[in-house]
């Protein structure tokens, strides 16, 4: 019986481990990321793995080449604990590929949007309001939340990244 197991990629090595898995004829799941960055004064798009140094393999324990896997370009090793591989929960595998597009991206607005509802107290986690609570009054891009802070005797908006941000 086969079960969904994480591979360890070697830094910066997830695409090409991706690569010589499928030649190999693995069944693999890298869900995707694209990420937009400020460089140089230029919007770019980044695209990551979402779980950077992760991919998910689908083994049998019983008839597997474990070998073959750890002399594949880009993969360490197989996640394991007491010399026993771990197995991850199908149903976890199946939400992240419901939640992938065609291309193999996570719709981030999608997963990030259920983060935060409107109204929703929350916590600034760093930077300056690092401890202060805020309300969530809107979502305005992938990466950024319009919080309502009580300053000076009256609401503020200001805007943050989503990562400042945890439930209250």
């Amino acid at each position: 019986m086969k079960h969904w197991h994480l591979l360890y990629t070697k830094p910066k090595e997830d695409a090409r481990a991706q690569t010589h898995l499928l030649n190999q004829d693995y069944e693999i799941f890298r869900p995707l990321m694209r990420h937009h960055r400020l460089v140089k004064g230029t919007q770019k798009t980044l695209v990551e793995s979402l779980f950077p140094r992760y991919i998910f393999i689908k083994l049998d324990q019983e008839s597997s080449d474990w070998a073959r896997l750890r002399s594949t370009r880009g993969v360490m090793s197989l996640v394991s604990f007491n010399q026993v591989p771990a197995v991850v929960p199908e149903v976890l595998v199946k939400e992240l590929m419901a939640q992938t597009n065609a291309d193999g991206f996570i719709d981030r607005t999608t997963v990030q949007k259920s983060l935060f509802k409107e109204g929703e107290e929350v916590e600034i986690s760093e930077g300056s309001f690092f401890g202060l609570r805020a309300i969530v009054k809107a979502q305005t891009s992938e990466e950024r939340v319009i919080v309502l802070l009580n300053m000076l005797g009256s609401q503020q908006a200001i805007s943050l990244p989503i990562a400042a941000l945890r439930l209250a």
